[in-house]
């Protein structure tokens, strides 16, 4: 029974134990997290940066836990290391989904399926002008999807899909982190099946970024500007959710192609869309690194 807990040959407990353990932990860190802010802030409103906040913070010290006390490992070790290479990966990351997005708006837009009504700060009023109060609030909106790019790739591209690779292996791991990434955005508003599984699709691309350049500094930037690039700038839902977006359209076509309330996410054009992303991480990859090489090798199940 001992052996089926816990790996003889390490000590530690199975993966899968692990990945449950800190599941727990989460929920309680974040519980506590949430009341401690409520309490001395006085009130904690619903979508608003200090929850974004909060919630990066319980996630982080979380993650901090498993990976110390659980994973007996360092908390760096899951990709975080800071040399030259982390600004400019990041960055080259949101670059990349920012031409996906935009790719995407364009071949929607060329194809009917979205119906362009103008920009954010557009009246009826020609000589309008450009309202800084607009850059203030799609500010705030990009500080919050940096803090949601920041835990989502820790937690799952980092913690889960880490210790899926030494339960089940590479090939296994990749799968599963996908259906499990995907399908918790079945809670999201407007979802749908196809739109559950189109994510589970689109996960690989992160994954890849994170096994080519052994951080997680890429697919932070990948995920910070698909979601802010979608959402803030070319007017897509974010996964089912509105922002407030300097372009303003709307879906007009079937929602498999169009996206519908979901958003591109929720077009199966995604997915080609998903399949550049992934050239122009290999290529960057290739031009700025020595090995060619995946950085993680299929790990024995512990």
């Amino acid at each position: 029974m001992k052996n089926v807990v816990i790996n003889p040959n390490t000590g530690l407990l199975r993966a899968g134990y692990r990945i449950a353990l800190f599941a727990l932990v989460f929920a309680l860190v974040t519980m506590v997290g949430m009341i401690t802010v409520r309490t001395i802030n006085g009130s904690l409103p619903k979508l608003s940066l200090l929850q974004f906040a909060t919630l990066g913070v319980t996630a982080t010290l979380a993650v901090f836990i498993a990976r110390r006390f659980f994973d007996k490992k360092s908390f760096v070790s899951l990709g975080l290391k800071l040399d030259g290479t982390a600004a400019t990966d990041t960055l080259i990351g949101i670059a990349i989904s920012a031409l996906v997005m935009a790719g995407m708006f364009a071949l929607l837009l060329s194809l009917g399926l979205i119906e362009f009504h103008g920009l954010s700060w557009w009246s009826d009023d020609i000589g309008s002008r450009f309202k800084p109060t607009k850059m203030l609030v799609i500010g705030i909106v990009f500080a919050k999807l940096a803090i949601v790019a920041w835990w989502e790739e820790l937690v799952m591209r980092g913690y889960v899909f880490r210790n899926l690779i030494a339960g089940v292996g590479l090939t296994w791991a990749i799968v599963l982190s996908s259906l499990i990434f995907g399908f918790t955005h079945a809670l999201n508003p407007n979802a749908t099946l196809l739109s559950s599984v189109l994510i589970a699709i689109i996960t690989p691309q992160l994954i890849y970024a994170y096994l080519r350049t052994g951080q997680l500094w890429m697919p932070i930037g990948l995920h910070l500007g698909w979601n802010f690039f979608q959402a803030s700038i070319f007017g897509f839902a974010a996964s089912g959710q509105d922002s407030p977006s300097l372009i303003q359209q709307s879906p007009i076509g079937p929602e498999w192609l169009s996206g519908g309330a979901f958003g591109a996410e929720g077009s199966i054009l995604i997915v080609p869309a998903t399949a550049l992303s992934c050239v122009l991480i290999h290529y960057w990859v290739r031009f700025t690194r020595k090995s060619q090489e995946t950085v993680f090798a299929f790990a024995p199940a512990v």
